[in-house]
């Protein structure tokens, strides 16, 4: 059985090890599991598993803990499995307790063995048994090495041949188990990166994907957001459209003035009087290494000897004065002023998207797909995002707070849409999200076949003001049967032809000055 603390030591070293974007080779030499280095190194190489856990604090710990296990049952189920190289240890024991009176016939029971195990080569039976004989020979000049010395030399040589069948058998064993683990473990994993790659960017928002299976969000339909995430990557023209609606809110640049601290380094002359590297004169002080030859002469006189000690009391003995120059560097701060680009963060996205009956088929499914597409844009660049769905009413998603509002994004994924079409009270909503501190200057975008009546003149002259305050308004077409008054009160319109094989979407600006 592994220590406590040996265990507690191994999860720690996995862990660190998982931490790191860079895989590094773990070192458990001396240490109980020594013939598990390469197998744990092979597997926390994995390039997907690394990625993952680099960033990933639970999905880390969870991964620790099941190598660990790992680790931990494997080594149990080799000191419980049967060895197939008892026997051999048998015989080897016996033959350490060999004495020169029972050689031969202790000889003749290991030799067949020997010889059917090991090559000649490997252990020569033949050779060891003439240093044995000419061991027991009576002490004469020629006799060069003892019984006991040639028997240490035999049994080390089989030690080290069996040790070495031990350790291969034993990392065989490891090397089965291994593939059984690392195919489960790399299975999980590369499920776990092709739903991070659905969600993401969601993945950052909503914390630990290993946490979702537990609590609120056990029972929720992963693969609507799948189907969506598949939809969007073949339609390369939604997915062109959600990027540059991304990249619409154009950033303004502004100056502001910064405060910052400067440094500055001097450089000056530091002298040291303790250092002895250039002598510059004469003075008085206690220093007797540096005293002038003439203070020493003092002591020759015992009348004034009396007198050296009083100067030396006094420091008025005189000495040699030394001095060295270093040079140093000093370094100074400052407060500095100076201009700085200031650039406007992107705004927060609102979607309008029309959930009538004339929207079923492709055009339900475009309008969801880039719905899709945008949420996550706007969630990758930190934006807030607010959903509208409306048929003859309308129903709203906040969707800053994904960890809670997942499942409801599920259900507009999953329904089905039906009913009439009233896009004023859809477009009187985002008018009044615009006028929020959270959704000021943000970008709208209403997802229509645009089968509807017009807009009020009280609502088109909101527009027109929250223009002014750098709203954006854009508009995606499905279809050519639209309203086209209405679509006129938007900045940008996208045309989707779903006739199209390739369905192309056709960007048309400022209809309006157009017509």
């Amino acid at each position: 059985m592994l220590s406590v603390n040996f265990r507690e030591k191994l999860f720690d070293i996995i862990f660190e090890s998982l931490q790191k974007k860079d895989f590094e080779k773990i070192d458990l030499s001396n240490s109980e599991i020594n013939n598990f280095a390469n197998t744990l190194n092979g597997i926390l190489s994995n390039k997907t598993m690394r990625e993952l856990c680099s960033t990933n604090t639970n999905l880390a710990e969870q991964v620790t803990h099941n190598i660990l296990d790992f680790v931990k049952n494997t080594y149990k189920q080799i000191q419980k499995a049967e060895n197939p190289f008892d026997a051999e240890q048998q015989l080897l024991d016996d033959f350490k307790k060999t004495e020169h009176e029972k050689f031969e016939e202790d000889w003749k029971i290991i030799t067949p063995f020997i010889k059917e195990t090991y090559k000649q080569q490997v252990l020569d039976t033949d050779f060891y048994y003439n240093e044995f004989q000419n061991s027991l020979k009576p002490d004469t000049k020629e006799k060069k090495i003892s019984f006991q010395s040639v028997k240490e030399h035999f049994i080390k040589e089989w030690e080290t041949l069996l040790l070495q069948k031990q350790i291969q058998w034993e990392l065989e064993q490891i090397e089965k188990e291994r593939k059984k683990f690392c195919e489960e473990l790399y299975r999980q994993i590369e499920e776990l990166k092709k739903l991070q790659e659905i969600l993401e960017p969601f993945t950052n928002k909503f914390g630990r994907l290993w946490d979702m299976s537990k609590g609120r969000w056990q029972k929720a339909n992963f693969d609507v957001l799948k189907k969506y995430a598949e939809l969007l990557q073949k339609d390369e023209s939604l997915r062109e459209l959600a990027e540059m609606l991304g990249r619409m809110q154009a950033a303004e640049i502004e100056y502001e003035e910064e405060t910052f601290t400067d440094k500055i380094i001097k450089q000056e002359w530091k002298i040291e009087h303790a250092s002895k590297a250039d002598l510059v004169g004469i003075h008085e002080s206690d220093d007797i290494s540096s005293m002038l030859p003439a203070e020493a002469a003092l002591l020759a006189e015992p009348v004034l000897e009396t007198v050296f000690y009083k100067k030396l009391v006094e420091k008025k003995l005189q000495t040699f004065d030394y001095q060295a120059k270093t040079l140093s560097h000093k370094e100074e701060e400052f407060q500095n002023k100076r201009q700085k680009a200031k650039e406007d963060k992107k705004g927060p996205i609102i979607i309008c998207v029309d959930t009538s009956g004339s929207m079923h088929g492709t055009p339900e499914q475009v309008a969801k797909t880039l719905s899709f597409a945008l949420l996550k844009i706007a969630i990758g660049e930190n934006r807030k995002c607010y959903l509208i769905s409306f048929s003859t009413g309308i129903e709203t998603l906040e969707l800053t707070d994904m960890r809670n509002n997942l499942e409801k994004l599920l259900d507009f994924l999953s329904m089905s849409f039906c009913g009439g079409t009233d896009a004023m009270p859809a477009m009187e909503e985002a008018l009044r999200m615009l006028k929020t501190e959270d959704y000021k200057k943000a970008d709208v975008i209403m997802v229509s076949d645009f089968v509807m009546s017009g807009l009020d003149a009280e609502t088109q002259e909101k527009i027109r003001l929250a223009k002014e305050n750098k709203t954006k308004f854009h508009s995606l077409v499905i279809g050519d049967s639209g309203n086209q008054q209405t679509i006129e009160e938007f900045d940008n319109n996208w045309v989707y032809n779903s006739n199209d094989p390739k369905r192309v979407i056709t960007l048309v600006k400022n209809i309006r000055t157009n017509v």
